[in-house]
């Protein structure tokens, strides 16, 4: 799992990074922060939110419905990584 993140991460166009305390609303918050003509996104989660992908992936999915999502859990990770 170490190689894919840091190939994930050398091979990101723009790296955004936000602590998970920041989001109460996925929907509201994406909708926010991520580029309108968004085509691909992969996003690195914290362990503990594992629970938590399906969620963000229909948050994702409503906001840019044309958008590809891919979703990694990293147990290291303490922050949501978003590679844009």
């Amino acid at each position: 799992m170490a190689y894919t993140v840091e190939t994930l991460i050398e091979n990101c166009g723009k790296i955004k990074k936000v602590p998970p305390s920041l989001v109460s609303n996925y929907e509201k918050f994406l909708n926010f922060f991520l580029p309108k003509n968004l085509q691909t996104l992969t996003i690195l989660l914290p362990y503990e939110m594992m629970d938590e992908s399906e969620k963000i992936r229909e948050a994702v999915m409503k906001t840019r419905p044309s958008c590809i999502v891919k979703i990694l859990v990293d147990k290291d990770s303490k922050e949501i990584v978003f590679c844009l």
